[in-house]
């Protein structure tokens, strides 16, 4: 096996690993406060991560300055803490399958913030995808019953905040994108993990019922998923596709978290029984075909910055 091959293995696993986090945590929240769960995630990806971390920031300390740290601990702000309490609040009042597929419509708003946060152009085929996106999207939303569309519905309120979780996780891409250029994929994550965990940790303090929620620790079946959550879903996955950006250049390697959904959708048929409507499966038909476009006038060098 090749290494381009090994690479293509390690995303898709990475995206299985991701996708598992929908299931688990909607099951897991039955008995368990969204921002208790959003913190345990990230402190014991934290952790599985900290061996790796060590090693590289060995390699290049002297290179890291004080501006740096500060741009680490803002977009930890905005895309650990901010995404963690939209995703875990709005998979808690939606679905798993919708907040797999809603939540992992990061590069459609990528492509539409890009332009305006880092003066990248957006061309027809792009323009042409992102309508398609939205259509695929709102199908996905609404599951073909418009009359959803009310402030009172828990279901749309959930979908708007992993809607939310989508733009704040594309504007940490954005923000942090010099950051791994410069440093490699390990060090931003990590400190920027660290600092959003730091702050879901502040948060959580001064929540009622977080010293009740930490009992679920005592319970080995809870505590086993919370570490899956965050050894597997979160540390395991960033790693794998960090090392395949090795040998896949970003834009192919990024096509890929769009099997995310997929595994989202699939293991929560498998696992909780959930029977989205041949809206909803239409909806994810739109939102690959508008990634379609997305990415191919970005191979066929049609983006120009």
């Amino acid at each position: 096996m090749d290494r381009k091959t090994g690479s293509i293995l390690l995303l898709i696993t990475a995206m299985i690993a991701w996708g598992s986090l929908y299931p688990v945590s909607k099951y897991i929240m039955t008995e368990l406060n969204p921002l208790t769960l959003s913190f345990l995630r990230y402190f014991f990806g934290i952790i599985a991560l900290t061996p790796f971390f060590i090693v590289e920031i060995q390699k290049k300390s002297d290179q890291i300055k004080a501006k740096d740290y500060l741009v680490f601990a803002l977009t930890g702000f905005l895309g650990i803490t901010i995404f963690a309490i939209f995703l875990f609040y709005g998979i808690k009042l939606s679905t798993a399958s919708n907040g797999s597929i809603i939540a992992n419509t990061q590069p459609l708003f990528t492509a539409l913030l890009a332009p305006l946060l880092i003066h990248e152009r957006i061309n027809k085929f792009q323009i042409l995808g992102l309508i398609i996106g939205f259509i695929g999207m709102l199908l996905v939303v609404t599951g073909g019953n418009f009359n959803n569309l009310s402030i009172g519905s828990s279901v749309l309120t959930g979908n708007l905040l992993l809607a939310c979780a989508a733009v704040s996780m594309s504007i940490y891409s954005i923000f942090l994108k010099s950051s791994i250029r410069k440093f490699g994929g390990m060090i931003p994550t990590f400190l920027s993990m660290a600092a959003g965990t730091a702050l879901l940790l502040l948060i959580n303090i001064f929540s009622e019922g977080f010293i009740s929620d930490l009992k679920v620790l005592a319970r080995p079946s809870d505590l086993l998923l919370i570490v899956y959550l965050g050894c597997i879903s979160t540390a395991f996955a960033y790693i794998l596709f960090n090392n395949s950006l090795r040998y896949i250049d970003v834009i192919k390697a990024s096509g890929f978290k769009f099997l995310i959904p997929v595994s989202g959708v699939g293991l929560s048929i498998i696992f909780l029984k959930e029977r989205p409507s041949l809206f909803v499966y239409g909806g994810i038909l739109l939102v690959f075909i508008s990634v379609f476009f997305i990415q191919s006038s970005s191979k066929r060098g049609l983006v120009k910055k």
